[in-house]
């Protein structure tokens, strides 16, 4: 099997097929996004700007609407989308939205589209030059096809969501931290990624693993910074502005794809949430520093289901693959346990990117889906804890210590 798939006929096949795939769901995903694009936060960014609590909005204590606002509501009532504000961003994020603000909300829908088009094409370079540098350039093809045919990448660029925003200042963030001189526009971007904190800040515990604690601090204290400056502009306590958002945010906890949240219901969810965190952040603080892509792996599949995410938020499942390159060092390269490894992995990325929307997402493949998903989290947990305690016995020669 192998060998059929290493023949250049076959190769160049699987690549035309998935690429016309890929063309396809780009093509309907910006089609959607020019009517839809409905999770952008226009709104509640616009609402910021010219100080109106969008958190009072949201929680219906003040209809107080510019005309503008009230002209991007009338919009979507003209297309059967009725929106209503929910400005689940802490303001320190909304902030980062201003910029748009200046445009009308027709422009500013085309400019976040093209935003997250040129997001998409930066992580695709970054992947590169970061956690898949390694991958077979054939592999490192198909999967960035997979990922642009896929489901969730179509939702994710049709509703206008920011999880590509994030993710690509992540990326932009740790490449910098490789570079002499790359500190300050590193926290600089991972600031920025902070946008989709539900992701990237279980991401940011690479930081942690990577011992770059002042780029860390710093990127969060840009926004301790920026929400008091919102505090002092809408008249409200700094408690205030981290609470309304988490009070608006909570109202979707359970509404997720496979999360906890969606899994016990209601805000109990974040005790085994905090649980995993503290978890995850012991493995940081004590793994072994050459496992990058299995730390980053086992982030990224926890992230996705300990907070609230829908499913197009899945897209970036890709990265998971950064655990498969150049890792002699996991002792899975050819070896049954490696084999079962990657493809649990492509069962995964095939359920997730194709069966689901199949299925219309019904209740029963979401719980198929769920358990698969949640299994293989747990089986690749567990292969990170083994390497670290196997690194704790061995030393680079494999001798023991």
């Amino acid at each position: 099997m192998r060998k059929l798939f290493e023949h250049k006929i076959i190769r160049i096949t699987i690549i035309v097929i998935l690429a016309v795939m890929a063309a396809v769901s780009v093509y309907q995903g910006i089609r959607n996004a020019l009517v839809f694009s409905q999770d952008f936060q226009w709104d509640a960014a616009k609402s910021l700007f010219l100080r109106v609590d969008p958190y009072d909005v949201s929680m219906g204590k003040t209809d107080a609407l510019s005309q503008d606002l009230q002209a991007f509501y009338d919009y979507y009532d003209s297309i059967d989308a009725p929106q209503r504000m929910e400005a689940n961003q802490f303001p320190s994020l909304l902030m980062l939205l201003f910029p748009y603000t200046f445009l009308t909300q027709d422009t500013a829908r085309i400019a976040w589209l093209i935003t997250n088009l040129l997001c998409t094409a930066g992580i695709i370079v970054l992947l590169r030059k970061t956690f898949l540098r390694e991958t077979d350039r054939f592999v490192f093809y198909v999967l960035v096809l997979l990922m642009l045919a896929g489901t969730p990448y179509r939702n994710q660029l049709g509703v206008g969501q920011h999880t590509l925003f994030s993710l690509f200042f992540f990326l932009l963030a740790v490449w910098l931290l490789e570079k002499k001189g790359g500190s300050i526009p590193a926290i600089l971007c991972l600031a920025v990624s902070y946008f989709k904190y539900t992701l990237t800040g279980v991401l940011a515990i690479y930081l942690i693993y990577k011992k770059k604690w002042k780029e860390l601090f710093c990127s969060v204290g840009i926004h301790i910074v920026l929400t008091g400056i919102a505090a002092i502009s809408l008249q409200e306590s700094f408690a205030n502005m981290l609470i309304k958002p988490l009070k608006v945010s909570s109202a979707l906890i359970s509404e997720g794809g496979l999360d906890f949240g969606t899994l016990i219901g209601g805000s109990i969810a974040f005790i085994p949430a905090f649980l995993v965190m503290a978890g995850l952040l012991v493995l940081a603080l004590k793994a072994d520093t050459n496992g990058d892509g299995m730390l980053i792996a086992v982030l990224l599949l926890w992230s996705l289901i300990i907070l609230y995410h829908r499913t197009y938020d899945f897209f970036a499942l890709v990265l998971v693959a950064g655990a498969f390159a150049g890792n002699d060092q996991w002792k899975l390269k050819g070896t049954p346990e490696g084999k079962v490894t990657v493809f649990f992995y492509g069962l995964v990325l095939f359920m997730v990117f194709f069966v689901l929307r199949l299925f219309n997402e019904a209740d029963w493949i979401r719980i198929v889906t769920g358990t698969v998903y949640y299994g293989y989290t747990i089986w690749m947990t567990i292969l990170f804890i083994r390497y670290y305690l196997r690194n704790k016995e061995y030393d680079q020669n494999g001798n023991g210590k």
